[in-house]
């Protein structure tokens, strides 16, 4: 980053180590990242409808230009943490209102629905695409529910575009490897921090250029 760049803010993901490290991001890459996201979700067609995002604080610097780009792309937005104390908050969406498409299911906010007796399949019945991380994905399979892959690969978000194909993040600005079963992302463009086959926390495969597991 040279001075005359401006800082955004200090993001973090998960490294291949599994520990959660920072990364420096600018406002003009900000600014890169919500026009690609507009245009992700705009091909996934969430116009006029609603959306909701699970996530963490700790995430914004991964899930801020989704945010923002389900305004620009004219859905609708609402927004729940990743935790399993927050599954009643999910679920009391979703029952009260309806969602086309729901993005970062976790192991966590399913641990929470397991606590309340909710099953999976009812719970996200009424939910056209349904994006669940690695563990949630796999859970929500197995009780009959057909989501779509949904990763953070370290700074870069993966989203798949229909049930069982692979999860891409946007090619303009991301290319994603595999190293001995580990996902590892490099940037396409200039940022705030260099990724060069930089290793992530995700184990997985790339098929297609997107993620799969």
């Amino acid at each position: 980053m040279n001075a005359r760049e401006t800082l955004w803010g200090i993001g973090s993901y998960v490294d291949a180590s599994g520990r959660r490290v920072p990364w420096r991001i600018t406002h003009e890459e900000m600014g890169r990242d919500i026009d690609a996201a507009t245009k992700a979700l705009t091909e996934l067609d969430v116009a006029g409808k609603r959306v909701l995002w699970c996530s963490m604080l700790s995430q914004a610097g991964q899930f801020w230009p989704y945010i923002c780009g389900s305004y620009l792309a004219g859905a609708r937005l609402s927004c729940a943490d990743a935790t399993a104390g927050e599954a009643a908050r999910v679920g009391m969406f979703l029952r009260l209102m309806e969602y086309d498409a729901l993005f970062g299911v976790t192991d966590a906010i399913l641990d929470g629905f397991d606590e309340m007796g909710r099953r999976y399949d009812e719970v996200f019945a009424d939910v056209r695409t349904v994006g669940a991380l690695p563990g949630a994905y796999e859970r929500l399979t197995d009780a009959g529910v057909a989501p779509t892959r949904f990763v953070l690969c370290g700074p870069a978000v993966a989203i798949g575009r229909a049930p069982d194909l692979p999860a891409l993040v946007t090619s303009e600005e991301w290319e994603l490897a595999a190293e001995n079963g580990r996902v590892c992302v490099s940037a396409r463009r200039t940022r705030g921090q260099e990724f060069v086959r930089t290793p992530t926390g995700v184990c997985g495969e790339i098929v297609d250029g997107g993620v799969t597991w």
